[in-house]
């Protein structure tokens, strides 16, 4: 496994806010040059970039690679910020959606990182008809990624993003057949709509290309917006059972650390990165990651 950072870690540097977060003080540009930066001081082995936080894709080719090596960097996309951003694939529902998704493969091709995270849709989009339905709709326009992306040498890894449950990815999965399709394991939003963290770590694990990883504080886990993130190893999370589960289903690709909701009270996410990272290092299988 490799030690890693998503880029959604840093949302308040870029100026997004959840709910109660206060705003930085001093934020971001848009641009990958400050998460790459802060990602190759401590030494990580990949980045994954959330594309909301970036400029148009056609601005990127290898040389992105080079300026960030020895920190390998992919791409996440799907993040419905700024408000009128796509919701990943809108559920299905958006053409518009799709075309974007091609222009971030090309771009993750040109990138030359053989994985790209990406998302069906989100909490807000979801809605509250049947999951068959939700899935029904997603068979066509994920099918279609999926050969784009093939064709391009492109991995896609779908994010469980707190919309659909583990038995709708498996379903979808089934239906949609495509050996470069895999999943995106993000802990927390698994017990965000009710599977259990450990059984669908468990059921997700031979498909799982890429983990975003998240600790958290006591609380409701499916209030708006999630638990509210600790640094890994400081909060409640079963996370040693986590990465052993995936071991032992032999994945070996990047363990990134994800926060996102951050509570009201003061916090320097820069900190809690650079914590969870040393967590990782620790916990992690020995002898795999970068010195």
């Amino acid at each position: 496994m490799q030690v890693g950072i998503d880029s959604y870690s840093y949302h308040r540097r870029y100026g997004e806010t959840r709910p109660g977060e206060v705003a930085a003080a001093d934020p971001w540009p848009i641009g990958p040059g400050p998460a790459i930066e802060h990602a190759r001081s401590i030494g990580v082995d990949s980045l994954f970039l959330e594309t909301c936080y970036l400029p148009d894709p056609e601005v990127f080719d290898g040389s992105l690679a080079a300026d960030a090596a020895p920190v390998q960097v992919g791409f996440s996309w799907g993040h419905p910020w700024p408000d009128g951003r796509f919701h990943g694939l809108d559920g299905g529902r958006s053409w518009g959606a799709e075309l974007e998704l091609r222009r971030w493969i090309d771009a993750a091709a040109r990138l030359g990182h053989g994985v790209l995270r990406i998302t069906a849709g989100s909490p807000a989009s979801r809605g509250d008809e049947p999951a068959d339905v939700l899935v029904e709709r997603l068979v066509g326009p994920v099918r279609r990624a999926a050969d784009y992306a093939a064709d391009a040498g492109i991995a896609l890894a779908l994010e469980n993003h707190g919309d659909i449950t583990v038995a709708d990815i498996l379903s979808l999965f089934d239906r949609v057949d495509r050996p470069n399709l895999g999943v995106c394991l993000d802990n927390v939003n698994l017990i965000r709509v009710g599977d259990d963290e450990l059984e669908g770590t468990r059921a997700l694990a031979p498909y799982t290309l890429l983990v975003q990883l998240k600790d958290y504080a006591p609380g409701d886990p499916t209030v708006w917006g999630g638990p509210v993130c600790t640094a890994l190893g400081e909060g409640i999370g079963p996370l040693p059972e986590i990465l052993g589960i995936l071991e032992r289903a032999g994945f070996d690709g990047p363990v990134c650390v994800e926060l996102a909701s951050l509570g009201d009270g003061p916090v320097d996410e820069l900190a809690m990165i650079e914590r969870s990272i040393g967590w990782l290092r620790a916990h992690v299988p020995v002898g795999v990651t970068r010195q």
